[in-house]
């Protein structure tokens, strides 16, 4: 017994001295574990650095008939992989008209005639609207092929994209990801870029970022936000991976024209 007793002391010993033992060198560094900012950037509250914004800078575009009469405002945002926004791009007749097409499919929460207690309905709600549905949206299709120099020849439909408070996107990407888009898809290649249309001003939240570029876009009535969806290899920019910050109160309307590969070999050819 006594045996016993004297060897759990001797255990105790070896365990405390290798508990108090000093830590090599290697294990006195602290190890780094890096995160993206999320919060900041849903906050806004993100500053990038001055390497970054000291080379963007803005320009009227007047590359074609359309820019002559109606310059396109653009400003660069990020220079590689290239993000842009286009002020002014909209105009409220069309906004409110792209709202009204969209009237009969949007199911907007809050009070109703038939209870007094309020009715929620999903905070994301989208619908899509061809060409031919009304001019104002093969006029927009235009549009976008003038100020991006692409063709939409075999480009998505538009659409259309309703939120309420809390809704939110963790994280997605434009670009063909899975088998079943490929073969969706297969006639018209993968999404090339992305337009995404602001039709309703944000109060606090809805923010757009792309964590990777440590890139915050704020909700502007009339303005657009275009970004490439792949590299110049053709192949899917995981840098383009972006979120839907949630919003705080009130509601937000946007828009998205995905332009697909197909009608833009020359316009935008791969670079191996």
């Amino acid at each position: 017994m006594v045996a016993r007793i004297g060897w759990c002391f001797v255990g105790l010993a070896m365990l405390w001295s290798v508990v108090c033992a000093e830590p090599e060198a290697d294990d006195q560094e602290p190890i780094k574990i890096q995160f993206d900012p999320y919060m900041e950037l849903c906050r806004g509250t993100y500053e990038r650095s001055p390497a970054l914004t000291s080379v963007l800078y803005c320009w009227y575009d007047v590359r074609n008939a359309y820019g002559t009469i109606a310059p396109s405002k653009v400003e660069m945002i990020n220079v590689n992989p290239f993000v842009a926004l286009f002020h002014g791009i909209l105009y409220e007749g069309e906004i409110s008209q792209l709202q009204a097409l969209g009237d009969s499919h949007i199911k907007r929460s809050g009070l109703t005639n038939d209870s007094w207690l309020p009715v929620f309905y999903e905070d994301h709600q989208t619908y899509t609207l061809h060409d031919r549905d009304h001019p104002v949206v093969q006029r927009l299709t235009h549009r976008v092929e003038q100020v991006t120099g692409l063709s939409c020849e075999s480009a998505e439909d538009l659409k259309v994209i309703y939120n309420e408070a809390g809704a939110y996107i963790a994280s997605d990407m434009d670009a063909i990801q899975t088998e079943d888009e490929l073969r969706r898809f297969a006639y018209a290649g993968d999404r090339l870029a992305s337009m995404l249309f602001f039709l309703s001003d944000v109060e606090e939240g809805g923010f757009t970022i792309f964590p990777k570029l440590r890139l915050t876009i704020r909700p502007r009535k009339g303005s657009a936000a275009f970004w490439y969806n792949l590299q110049n290899t053709g192949e899917p920019n995981v840098k383009m991976r972006y979120s839907n910050c949630p919003m705080l109160e009130d509601s937000k309307w946007t828009a998205k024209k995905i332009i697909h590969t197909r009608g833009n070999e020359l316009r935008n050819p791969c670079r191996p």
